[in-house]
C-alpha cells in the first residue's frame, strides 16, 4: 500500500526483541519401524554380501594412475521414510564420510580405502539382536541393537559412484551419458566438483590428486586453469584431452564433471532517438547508495552515466580494459542509476543519488573466461568493490544460461550453489535476472498466433523455468513485466498495419522465466519492468517482436552514435531492484547509525513489495498451480514506502542471531486505534536469513526459519507453549499446516501464506489482512521466529536474520502512536535494569 498523499514520512522504527531465552524445542520424534526384512540374521548377511561386492568391483577395476589412490565411493539407497540424517550419522560413526544426500533420500558414503570391515561388523552386530538382560534404564529387557538402522538401507541397491554419476547434463550432451562419445583428442574445458570431505586438508588432497592426472603426460592445452576450496565445496577447472577426460570420469575424488554454463542474453537493441540537449546530472553523494554491475563492463564517458560511475575493473584474465565491447553492461548500469530512464528522457533531466561501479567478467561475445572458475571470477569481482574505499555491498548479475534448470535437475546448480556461498560469507546482496525464453517471440505468422492466443499460458510450459543462477536460494531473483502497452509510432505503411501488445500493462514480460524454485521455494522473489512484445506485420507476413516503445529504455554504450538504447528481458529488470537494495541499505545504515546486514535489506525490499495491478487477472485462469507466485513473487517493490513509514504506514526492523533450534520472541505494539480503525488492516511479516548451503543435500538448506504472530498471550505463555510442545502436538500441528501446535486462531493470526508454503526460501513474506476485531486481544502482539537445524555442522551454532513488521490502517496517528509507544518501553526498560 503506497503512502496517503497527505502523509508526512518518518524513519522506519525499531522492532524489540523480548529478553527471554527459551531453552530448546524438543526434537520430533523418530521414523517409525523399519520395513520387514526378512529376519535379522538373514538381512544382516545382505548387507554383509553387498559391502563385499563394493570391495570386490574396485580391486577388479584397473588401476588409477601413477601417485593416486582408489578410495571407496559408493550410493546407500534407503527404504521410503528413511531418516537420512540418522543412517548418515550411523554411517559416519563406522567411519564413513557422508559427502552427499541424494534428492531421493540416498546416501554417498566416502571412505580412502577399501576397507568396509567396519560395516560387515556392524551388520552382524545387527543381525545378532539385542543382548540379554535387563536395560537398566527402562527396567525391561533390550528391545534393539544401535545398529537397527540398518534395516532402511536397501542392500540390494548399494552400488559404486560410477562414470554415469559423475557426467553432468550439459557434459552428456555433448560425450553421452556413458561417456560413449568422448574424441580423444579434443581438448574440453570442464569444471569438476570433489567430494568435500569436511576439512580443508582433506578438499586440498583431492585437488592435488586431480592435479596429479592432469599432469601427467600432459598434452597440448592441458591445464588446472583454478581451483576453489571451500567450507563444504571443493571446485576445479580445468582443460584436458579426451583420453584423459575419461580418466578423470573414473577418478573417486570427483563427483561430477560438468561443461562450464555459458550466459545467455539478447543486447539486439539500439534505437537512435533524436537528439536532444541535456544538462550534465549533478554527481550522487559521497556516502550514498551504490550497486556493482557484474557484467560486460560500462561506457564510463556517457554523459549521462559518467559522473555517477565509482570505479571499473576487468576481472577477465589478461583483459585489463574495463570498457563495454557488447552494450549489455551500460544498459544494465543505466537502470541500476535511474530505475527508468524513460523518465529521466520525458522530463528532460537526468539525476540519481547511486554510485555505479563495474567489474568486467564477460566479453564482447557475452562469455566468460575460460581459465577461471565462475566462483573465482564472482569473488574476485565482489571483493574488488566490497571493501574500502569502495564499500558497495549490492551487486547485481544480469545474466544466465540459456535452458530451465529445474526441468533437468533435482539439485541445485553449482553455479548457484556458489553466489549463494558468497552472499552469505561476505554478507552482501547478489541480484540475478530470472532468465529469458523464447517461446514469447515468433518470426512467422503460425507462431505469432500462437504466441498471441496462448499467452500467458505459455509461461507454464517446462523450458520457460528459471535458468541458473535464477535457482539459488539466498540470492535474490528477479523476473521481467510489461510496463506499457501502447507501440512506439509508426512510420509508412506500419501506421496502418496490426499492432497488438501481446501482455497488459502489470503482466508477465512474455519472454520473462517464471518459478517455483528449489523445492518450491518462492523464486522470483520480486518482478521489475522486463518490456514488452507486439504482434505486428502486414498481410501474411506477422511477427511477434520487439518494439522500442514496449521495450525498456536504458543507455547506449556507443554515445557518440546514439545516447539511448532499448531491450526486453529481465537482465533490465535485475538492476531495479539491485538500486532498491542500495537505496534501503544506505536509509537503514542512517537510520540506525550502524551497517545493516544483507538479511535485513532483503526483509526490508520484501516488506515493500506488491503483486503488480492489471485490469484483468488472466495469471490464475491459466489452471497453473501457484501461477501468480511463480510470475510475480512478492511482487514489484515500492521505492517510495522503501524508504520510509509515513503517518498510516509503520515498519519496524530488527536484524538478530539466535541459537539453532531455538526461537526468539518480538513486540509487536497493537494500538487500540490500530485496532479499531474503518476498513481493512493489515500486518505484514518478512524474514530473511542465510543458511549453509550444500547442493548434494536433498534438504539443500542447512538450517530452515518460520516466523508465527501471536496475540491475546502473554510472553510467559507463548515460551511456555512453544518450549513444551509434545510430540503429539508437532504431529498435529505439522498437520494442520501450522508452525506450532499450541496455538490456534484466533490466537494465532492466519498469516498467508503460511510456514509450509515458505519452508524452503530463505526471503519469506507473508501478510495478515482484517477488518474488525470481535474480543479484546491486547495491546501487545508477539511476533515468534524459529530456527531449527536440518543438517547444518555441528559447528554452526547461530544463525542470523533480519525480520520486520509492518502495520498499515487508515489512522493518520498510526506512526506517532507506536513511536511514544515504543519509547514508554524503552524508558520502563532502562527503569528496570537499574
Amino acid at each position: 500500500m503506497p503512502h496517503h498523499p497527505e502523509d508526512a514520512r518518518y524513519p522506519h522504527l525499531p522492532l524489540v526483541r523480548e529478553e527471554p531465552t527459551p531453552d530448546r524445542r524438543r526434537r520430533p520424534a523418530p521414523p517409525g519401524p523399519p520395513p520387514n526384512r526378512g529376519g535379522r540374521g538373514r538381512y544382516s548377511k545382505r548387507l554383509e554380501e553387498s559391502a563385499n561386492e563394493l570391495e570386490e568391483q574396485v580391486e577388479g577395476r584397473e588401476p588409477p594412475p601413477a601417485g593416486i589412490e582408489p578410495h571407496l565411493v559408493f550410493r546407500v539407497p534407503l527404504a521410503p521414510h528413511a531418516s537420512s540424517q540418522n543412517i548418515a550419522d550411523l554411517l559416519e560413526n563406522l567411519g564413513l564420510t557422508v559427502v552427499a544426500i541424494e534428492g531421493d533420500g540416498a546416501i554417498v558414503a566416502f571412505r580412502a580405502v577399501a576397507d568396509l570391515t567396519a560395516f560387515r561388523d556392524a551388520a552382524a552386530a545387527y543381525g545378532r539382536g539385542p543382548q540379554t538382560g535387563i536395560n537398566p534404564q527402562t527396567g525391561q529387557a533390550y528391545k534393539s541393537t544401535q545398529w537397527d538402522g540398518l534395516a532402511w538401507i536397501d542392500a540390494a541397491g548399494m552400488s559404486l559412484w560410477s562414470k554415469p554419476d559423475r557426467i553432468g547434463r550439459r557434459l552428456a550432451a555433448s560425450v553421452g551419458g556413458e561417456g560413449e562419445s568422448v574424441e580423444p583428442d579434443a581438448l574440453y574445458v570442464v569444471d569438476v566438483e570433489l567430494w568435500h570431505r569436511g576439512t580443508d586438508e582433506l578438499a586440498r588432497a583431492a585437488v592435488e590428486e586431480l592435479r596429479q592426472l592432469v599432469n601427467d603426460d600432459t598434452r597440448d592445452g592441458e591445464s588446472v586453469h583454478d581451483y576453489f576450496v571451500g567450507s563444504s565445496l571443493c571446485l576445479a577447472r580445468l582443460a584436458v584431452r579426451g583420453n584423459k577426460l575419461n580418466a578423470l570420469l573414473s577418478l573417486d575424488v570427483v563427483a561430477e564433471v560438468e561443461v562450464p554454463p555459458r550466459p545467455s542474453f539478447d543486447p539486439r537493441m539500439a534505437f537512435r532517438t533524436t537528439k536532444r540537449d541535456f544538462d550534465a546530472p549533478p554527481p550522487p553523494p559521497p556516502d550514498g547508495p551504490s550497486v556493482c554491475v557484474v557484467d560486460s563492463g560500462v561506457t564510463s564517458n556517457h554523459p549521462l552515466l559518467a559522473p555517477y560511475v565509482g570505479g571499473a575493473t576487468s576481472v577477465r584474465s589478461g583483459d585489463d580494459a574495463p570498457a563495454d565491447e557488447n552494450g549489455h553492461g551500460t544498459a544494465v548500469a543505466g537502470v541500476a542509476v535511474y530505475g527508468s530512464v524513460r523518465d529521466g528522457y520525458e522530463k528532460g533531466a537526468f539525476g540519481s543519488a547511486i554510485r555505479v561501479f563495474s567489474a568486467k567478467v564477460l566479453n564482447a561475445a557475452n562469455e566468460f573466461d575460460d581459465e577461471k572458475l565462475i566462483i573465482s571470477q564472482m569473488r574476485e569481482a565482489i571483493e574488488a568493490f566490497v571493501g574500502s574505499p569502495y564499500s558497495c555491498r549490492v551487486f547485481n548479475m544480469s545474466f544466465g544460461s540459456p535452458a530451465a534448470w529445474l526441468r533437468d535437475n533435482d539439485r541445485q546448480s553449482l553455479w548457484a550453489e556458489q553466489l549463494d556461498i558468497l552472499a552469505r560469507e561476505l554478507d552482501v546482496v547478489i541480484v540475478v535476472s530470472a532468465g529469458n525464453q523464447s517461446l514469447g517471440q515468433a518470426t512467422n505468422a503460425a507462431d505469432a498466433e500462437r504466441v498471441l492466443t496462448t499467452y500467458p499460458g505459455l509461461l507454464f510450459e517446462p523450458e520457460c523455468g528459471l535458468c541458473e543462477p535464477a535457482t539459488a536460494a539466498i540470492a535474490v531473483t528477479v523476473g521481467g513485466v510489461a510496463e506499457h502497452s501502447v507501440q512506439s509510432v509508426a512510420l509508412g505503411r506500419k501506421d496502418k498495419d496490426i499492432q497488438i501488445a501481446v501482455a497488459a500493462v502489470g503482466e508477465p514480460t512474455p519472454t520473462s522465466r517464471v518459478g517455483l524454485g528449489l523445492n518450491a521455494a518462492v523464486k522470483p522473489e520480486f518482478v521489475g519492468v522486463g518490456g514488452n512484445l507486439s504482434f505486428q506485420g502486414f498481410s501474411g507476413h506477422r511477427e511477434v517482436k520487439r518494439d522500442p516503445g514496449l521495450a525498456v529504455m536504458s543507455l547506449s554504450h556507443r554515445p557518440t552514435e546514439r545516447l539511448f538504447a532499448f531491450d526486453n528481458g529481465t537482465s533490465l529488470a535485475a538492476p531495479q531492484v539491485s538500486r532498491a537494495a542500495a537505496i534501503a541499505l544506505a536509509n537503514l545504515r542512517e537510520t540506525f547509525e550502524t551497517e545493516p546486514s544483507a538479511n535485513l535489506v532483503r526483509a526490508v525490499l520484501a516488506s515493500t513489495a506488491e503483486p503488480p495491478a492489471v485490469e484483468e487477472d488472466r495469471i490464475e485462469p491459466t489452471g497453473e498451480e501457484r501461477a501468480a507466485w511463480r510470475c510475480y513473487g512478492y511482487g514489484r517493490i515500492d521505492e517510495e514506502v522503501l524508504e520510509a513509514s509515513g503517518d498510516r504506514r509503520v515498519t519496524l526492523v530488527a536484524e538478530e542471531e539466535i541459537p539453532l533450534d531455538t526461537f526468539a520472541v518480538f513486540e509487536v505494539p497493537a494500538p487500540p486505534e490500530f485496532r479499531a480503525a474503518p476498513g481493512d488492516k493489515r500486518v505484514i511479516v518478512t524474514l530473511a536469513f542465510d543458511p549453509p548451503v550444500r547442493r548434494r543435500r536433498a534438504d539443500y538448506l542447512g538450517v530452515k526459519m518460520d516466523h508465527a504472530l501471536i496475540r491475546g498471550k502473554t510472553v510467559d505463555e507463548i515460551v511456555d507453549a512453544y518450549r513444551q510442545l509434545s510430540t503429539q502436538e508437532v504431529k498435529a500441528a505439522k498437520a494442520a499446516g501450522g508452525v506450532q501446535g499450541a496455538f490456534r486462531s484466533p490466537f494465532r493470526c492466519n498469516l498467508d501464506p503460511g510456514p509450509q508454503f515458505l519452508a524452503s526460501s530463505t526471503l519469506q513474506r507473508s501478510a495478515w489482512t482484517f477488518r474488525r476485531e470481535n474480543s479484546d486481544y491486547g495491546e501487545t502482539w508477539y511476533l515468534v521466529v524459529r530456527a531449527q537445524r536440518t543438517w547444518a555442522p555441528a559447528s554452526f551454532e547461530n544463525q542470523r536474520f533480519g525480520v520486520t513488521v509492518t502495520l498499515e490502517a487508515d489512522e493518520p496517528r498510526l506512526y506517532n502512536l507506536v513511536f511514544n509507544r515504543l519509547r514508554l518501553r524503552q524508558q520502563q526498560r532502562a527503569r528496570a535494569r537499574r
